[in-house]
C-alpha cells in the first residue's frame, strides 16, 4: 500500500503478528523489515525497532539476497541490547545454508543521533514495549540566511562570504517520526516527536473490550490516542499495526467512530 505524506511516499504493510515494514521512497530507507518483500532488498538502510518476528523476520533474507545480487552490504540499525543475538541469528542461518554472509549491523540506543543522508539525521528514542525497542525520528537540517543579513543585496552577501563571515545558521526540521510497538507512554516521554510533519504510530486495538488487553500486551489502543490529537502538530498521522481480529472495513469504522471529525483529514491508515 502506498500513502502520500507531504513530499514523502510511504510504501508498506502493517498488521500485528503478521508483518510490518514502512519504506520511505524519497529517503531510500525502511522502518522495520517484516518478511522482506523483494522491493526492500534494494533499500540500503534498514531501521529495525525491535525483534518481534513481524517486524524483523526478513532480516536474514535481506542480507542473503543482497549478497546474492552482489550489492554492498546494507546498513541494518538495531537496538544495541539485541545486537549480539542478532549476530548469532545471522550466523546460524548462514551455517544452515553453508554460506558466507557479508552484512553490517549498527547498534543504536535512545538519545543517539546519526546522519544517514546528506542534511538528514536519524534520532533514536525509547518506546515502551515488552522487549527492548526504539523509535526513530527523521530530522532535516537546512541552512538559512541569518536575519541580520536578509535585506542585503546578493553582491553584499557574496562579499561577506568572501571575508569569511558566517551568514547562515542551521535550522532543524522534524520531518517524520516512527513508533513501532509501544504504549501511549511514548508520547509523554518524547513530546518532540509530536512536532514531526508526519507521525507514524502503531494503533493495535480499537474496540472497548480490547482496552485492557492493549495495556497488558503493551500496545496502543485508539482510545489512548484521542486525547493527544490536539497536541499532535503533525500534518499527517499514519495509524498502523492493527490487530488481525479486525477486517479492513471494521478498522475504518472504528477509526471514524473514535477520531473527532476535525482531526480526520490528518489520519491515514496503513492496512
Amino acid at each position: 500500500m502506498d500513502l502520500t505524506c507531504g513530499p514523502f511516499t510511504l510504501e508498506g504493510f502493517s498488521r500485528s503478528t503478521i508483518e510490518t515494514y514502512v519504506k520511505v521512497n524519497e529517503l531510500n530507507i525502511c522502518f522495520d523489515i517484516g518478511k522482506c518483500p523483494m522491493s526492500l532488498v534494494f533499500v540500503p538502510q534498514i531501521f529495525i525497532s525491535h525483534f518481534h518476528g513481524d517486524h524483523s523476520l526478513g532480516m536474514t533474507y535481506y542480507i542473503a539476497h543482497r549478497n546474492l545480487a552482489k550489492l554492498d552490504p546494507g546498513k541494518i540499525y538495531v537496538p544495541a541490547s539485541a545486537e549480539k543475538a542478532a549476530h548469532e541469528l545471522i550466523r546460524s542461518q548462514a551455517a544452515l545454508e553453508q554460506a558466507r554472509r557479508d552484512y553490517e549491523l549498527i547498534p543504536v540506543e535512545p538519545g543517539m543521533e546519526l546522519e544517514f543522508k546528506r542534511n538528514m539525521s536519524m534520532r533514536m528514542f525509547a518506546t515502551d514495549h515488552r522487549i527492548p525497542s526504539v523509535g526513530f525520528q527523521v530530522i532535516e537540517t537546512r541552512h538559512k540566511l541569518k536575519p541580520e543579513f536578509q535585506n542585503l543585496s546578493q553582491q553584499e552577501i557574496v562579499s561577506l562570504k568572501r571575508d569569511g563571515v558566517e551568514i547562515v545558521s542551521p535550522v532543524r526540521i522534524p520531518r517524520m517520526a516512527y513508533v513501532g510497538d509501544s504504549t501511549i507512554k511514548v508520547f509523554d516521554w518524547h513530546p518532540e516527536i509530536l512536532e514531526s510533519e508526519t507521525l507514524i504510530t502503531e494503533c493495535t486495538f480499537l474496540t472497548d473490550d480490547h482496552y485492557e488487553e492493549a495495556a497488558k500486551r503493551k500496545h496502543i489502543h485508539i482510545r489512548d490516542i484521542v486525547p493527544w490529537l490536539d497536541h499532535i502538530k503533525s500534518e499527517n498521522i499514519v495509524l498502523m499495526h492493527f490487530s488481525m481480529r479486525y477486517t479492513r472495513s471494521e478498522i475504518k469504522h472504528h477509526v471514524n467512530r473514535w477520531i473527532p471529525e476535525q482531526h480526520r483529514h490528518r489520519i491515514q491508515l496503513l492496512i
